[in-house]
């Protein structure tokens, strides 16, 4: 059953952009009275990213891009994951210190850490399942309540137990579905195909999806479409993105188009990540989903210039390039 209204109240909606916090002249530690918290689940990984021009392998996956995120913007993350025998102290010691402290029960005793490959040919983008650790377990939720969740499987790994238990704990939910539309062929390579749990779906704050997961959800090609059969099931936030084509979101009854930053993309490993943890972080402080949505867009698309977790160092030009976004977001249609 969908829970109701936050306990917070709904700020006033200015479409001003200078009324919004420019959240990168702020990225120093709110006061200890004043720091909320957010939960990132999903596995964390180790990826092997073949560029045209290099290869190289990074600890990947949503807590580390997002949950790194969050903490260089003052929030207190704590990160539901799986890890293996195999993953490095040395790499531990360095989330620790970037605001992601890994606890004993996230390591699994027999399996090893989720790895992906990433082929990069010239606009051809191949990701392949190349090793996978156990699933996320229930006993590792810790107690508390969350003011944000972050939720985005990468390999179908958040048993519903556990979806249910940190839904329950968290003041606003956002989900990234990434993993529960993944299958994988005989050599780990990663295909879309159809699901939807409304249970899940109905649960959820608010959703991200990319063209493709969309149609798996909702079955609708147009992205209009699809959002406006997700508001038919009582979903009243969501973003459909498109690459580098205008971005569709759902706010309430309205469906707004919002145009895209050109850039030159090096590498997009991560930039999903990148999105859901800037838009969590500024919804949290500004309760206006749509500029939250454009914050995340213009934080995601000039990661993309970055390599890896390199992505997660946004340049300051993201607030301007978000308010410029903000201001030219377009109500396209209403459900």
């Amino acid at each position: 059953m969908r829970r109701g209204r936050p306990s917070w109240t709904r700020r006033w909606r200015s479409r001003d952009p200078r009324n919004h916090t420019k959240l990168l002249d702020n990225l120093r530690p709110m006061p200890e009275e004043s720091a909320m918290n957010v939960l990132v689940a999903g596995f964390m990984t180790i990826d092997r990213i073949e560029l045209p021009v290099r290869t190289i392998s990074s600890v990947g996956g949503p807590p580390s891009y997002a949950g790194i995120l969050c903490a260089r913007f003052g929030l207190d993350v704590t990160a539901l994951t799986r890890i293996g025998t195999d993953f490095p102290d040395e790499q531990l010691v360095w989330l620790a210190r970037n605001g992601l402290a890994l606890r004993a029960i996230d390591r699994s005793k027999t399996k090893k850490t989720t790895r992906f490959k990433l082929v990069v040919k010239d606009d051809d983008r191949s990701l392949y399942l190349t090793e996978r650790c156990e699933d996320v377990g229930l006993e590792q939720v810790p107690d508390g309540h969350f003011n944000a969740a972050l939720i985005s499987p990468l390999a179908n790994e958040i048993p519903t137990a556990v979806f249910e238990e940190v839904r329950r704990r968290s003041d606003f939910c956002f989900l990234d579905p990434q993993g529960y539309v993944r299958s994988f062929d005989a050599s780990g390579k990663v295909y879309i195909t159809p699901w939807c749990d409304d249970k899940v779906i109905g649960g959820v704050d608010a959703l991200k999806m990319d063209l493709a997961e969309c149609e798996a959800i909702t079955g609708k090609q147009s992205p209009e479409e699809g959002l406006a059969k997700l508001a038919s099931k009582h979903v009243r936030k969501a973003v459909v993105t498109r690459g580098g084509e205008p971005a569709f979101v759902l706010d309430g009854n309205r469906i707004s188009k919002v145009e895209v930053p050109r850039v030159k993309a090096v590498d997009s490993t991560g930039a999903g990540d990148i999105f859901g943890g800037a838009l969590v972080t500024c919804y949290l402080r500004s309760r206006d989903f749509l500029w939250s949505s454009c914050f995340g867009i213009a934080a995601s698309s000039l990661s993309l210039t970055s390599i890896a977790l390199g992505k997660v160092d946004l340049p300051r030009s993201v607030d301007q390039e978000a308010r410029r976004l903000y201001s030219g977001a377009a109500t396209v249609a209403t459900v």
